[in-house]
C-alpha cells in the first residue's frame, strides 16, 4: 500500500514538474506581439483589460465592477471529528472583454482560460446570503469558525494590466458585392452632381463624352473610395480564445510575465523535489531486506 501511494505521488509530482517547466519554456520562446501586427496563431499580448463597448460586468457577490469573475461557495460538513468542505456553487464569467494596447484592441473570450486574478479573497458566513456581505477585516473573514459557508471571489477589474497567451485570430468585414456595387453607383451619382469633378477628371480625350475606358476608370476610382470608407469605418476584429490544441496554454494573468515565470519555476522545482523524495523512499523500501530466519 505504501509503495502504491509513493508511486502515485511520484507520477503526480513528475507530471506537474514537467508541465510547469514546459509552460515556462513556451512563455520564454513566445515574443510579445502588438495587436495590430500580431500573426495569426498562438501569440502573447500585453495590455489593459477593458469592457466591451456598451458592456458593464459586475461580480454576483460583491457587485464590484470587473471584466472577469469567479465566485464559489463551499459548505462545511462535519462527520465525527472530521471537517470537510464541499463545493456547492462555481460561477465563472464567460462574457467577452477587450485587451487594449497602443495599437488597437483584441476581444478576449475567457472560456477555458487559466486565470490568475488581480483580486482573490475568501470569507465565511452563517448562510448563503452572506456571500453578499464580505467581511471588511482580513483577519475576521479568514477565521473558519465564523460560519458553515465559505465564499471565494476572484476578480479582474477594468484598467488592470493583463498578460495574455492564447490563440489569436483576425476577422474582416466582407460585405456582399451587390451592396458594394450599390455604394459605387451612389458615389458616381454624387460625382455627376459636381461638374468640376465629373466627368472632367476622367475625360481623357477632352471630348465631353464618357468612353468605355473612361467609364471603367470612373468605377475603379469610386470603388477605391467605397472600400477605403469600409476599411476606415469597419476595421479588423481581433479575438483571442482557447486553442483547439489543448496542449497549447491559454493564460490570462493579472501578474506580470516575469512574476508568472518565476512562480512556475519555483513550483516546478518544488514538484521535482517531491518526485526525488518519493523515488528515494521507494529505493529505500526496496533495499530493505527482512532478516533470514534460522
Amino acid at each position: 500500500t505504501l509503495v502504491a501511494i509513493l508511486l502515485l505521488l511520484l507520477g503526480y509530482s513528475c507530471f506537474h514538474s514537467y508541465r510547469r517547466f514546459k509552460q515556462c519554456r513556451f512563455m520564454a520562446a513566445t515574443a510579445t506581439a502588438k495587436i495590430r501586427s500580431a500573426a495569426q496563431g498562438h501569440v502573447e499580448l500585453k495590455g489593459l483589460a477593458e469592457w466591451m463597448q456598451g458592456d458593464q460586468i459586475h461580480s454576483p457577490f460583491s457587485n464590484s465592477r470587473c471584466v472577469w469573475y469567479h465566485c464559489s461557495i463551499e459548505s462545511r460538513q462535519k462527520a465525527d471529528k472530521r471537517v470537510t468542505w464541499t463545493n456547492i456553487s462555481d460561477d465563472y464569467s464567460d462574457q467577452l472583454f477587450n485587451l487594449v494596447d497602443e495599437t488597437g484592441a483584441c476581444i478576449i473570450d475567457p472560456e477555458d482560460a487559466h486565470v490568475i486574478a488581480e483580486s482573490d479573497r475568501s470569507w465565511y458566513g452563517a448562510n448563503e446570503q452572506d456571500r453578499f456581505r464580505p467581511a471588511k477585516s482580513l483577519l475576521w473573514r479568514a477565521l473558519p469558525g465564523q460560519g458553515n459557508y465559505r465564499f471565494r471571489e476572484r476578480l479582474i477589474r477594468p484598467a488592470t494590466s493583463l498578460y495574455a497567451l492564447g490563440w489569436f485570430s483576425s476577422f474582416y468585414n466582407d460585405p456582399a458585392s451587390e451592396w458594394i456595387n450599390s455604394q459605387v453607383d451612389a458615389v458616381i451619382r454624387q460625382w455627376k452632381l459636381q461638374p468640376g469633378k465629373y466627368p472632367g477628371d476622367f475625360d481623357f480625350d477632352q471630348n465631353g463624352k464618357s468612353q468605355n475606358q473612361e467609364w471603367k476608370a470612373v468605377r475603379i476610382a469610386a470603388r477605391k473610395q467605397v472600400m477605403a470608407t469600409i476599411t476606415r469605418q469597419s476595421p479588423a476584429q481581433h479575438v483571442m480564445a482557447c486553442p483547439k490544441d489543448k496542449n497549447l496554454p491559454f493564460i490570462l494573468s493579472a501578474i506580470s510575465e516575469e512574476q508568472l515565470t518565476s512562480s512556475n519555476q519555483s513550483r516546478a522545482y518544488l514538484f521535482g523535489a517531491g518526485a526525488l523524495i518519493c523515488f528515494s523512499l521507494m529505493v529505500l523500501l526496496f533495499s530493505i531486506r527482512a532478516p533470514i530466519s534460522l
